[in-house]
């Protein structure tokens, strides 16, 4: 459940300056909680696995909000914490209602970011490996390892509950293919970057006017 609205666009030559890009999506997220009277620790902010390392996500905590996201600081596997969680049985065993793929979930509540910290929570997914090449994760042993980093609280959210809040993607995803095919927001409209970025920020206003 979300409000459709768009609240912010960053244009940028090639694939863009994702860490800036993050630190100005920071600020409007702070900005619409301000303005909204909600506390910032409320806002959960959803990071792909481009932002799957430290650096992105000390950014954000540093600003005092959520975050849940795909990891690939696949290190922590080797965690002695992690390790004795994941010689216990699953906590619990995952199913997508759409793929089919069934996870075994691991939940770590409170595992260090970093060496000096913070401790933040890793939950471990894990599936055999697919005859096809792995797309994400790492595989080990013939079993294939997918993090996940949250600051969602445990029990309040299980392990389930922070997978499918990550891989729940699909309901703003059908309004951004909307806004796309309606206004061709992301084709190149201008000459220079400043105006590409104005006739963006243009169209997502009209969008959510409407």
């Amino acid at each position: 459940a979300h409000t459709h609205q768009f609240l912010g666009t960053f244009g940028g030559p090639g694939n863009g300056d994702y860490r800036g890009e993050l630190l100005r999506a920071i600020q409007v997220s702070i900005s619409y909680a301000t303005k909204s009277g909600l506390p910032t620790a409320s806002m959960l902010v959803r990071l792909d696995g481009l932002y799957g390392d430290a650096a992105p996500l000390l950014d954000v905590l540093s600003a005092g909000l959520g975050v849940i996201a795909r990891s690939r600081a696949y290190h922590l596997l080797d965690l002695e914490v992690v390790q004795q969680a994941l010689a216990r049985s699953p906590d619990q065993v995952s199913t997508h209602p759409e793929s089919g793929m069934t996870r075994a979930l691991y939940n770590c509540p409170a595992i260090p970011l970093t060496p000096t910290g913070p401790e933040i929570r890793l939950v471990v997914a894990t599936h055999p490996v697919p005859s096809s090449p792995l797309k994400v994760g790492v595989e080990r042993d013939d079993t294939a390892y997918e993090l996940f980093v949250s600051t969602l609280p445990s029990p309040a959210f299980t392990a389930s509950d922070v997978l499918d809040l990550y891989l729940h993607r699909g309901s703003f995803e059908t309004v951004l293919a909307d806004e796309d095919d309606e206004q061709e927001s992301d084709r190149w409209y201008s000459h220079t970057p400043c105006g590409q970025e104005f006739a963006q920020i243009l169209a997502q206003w009209v969008w959510n006017l409407r």
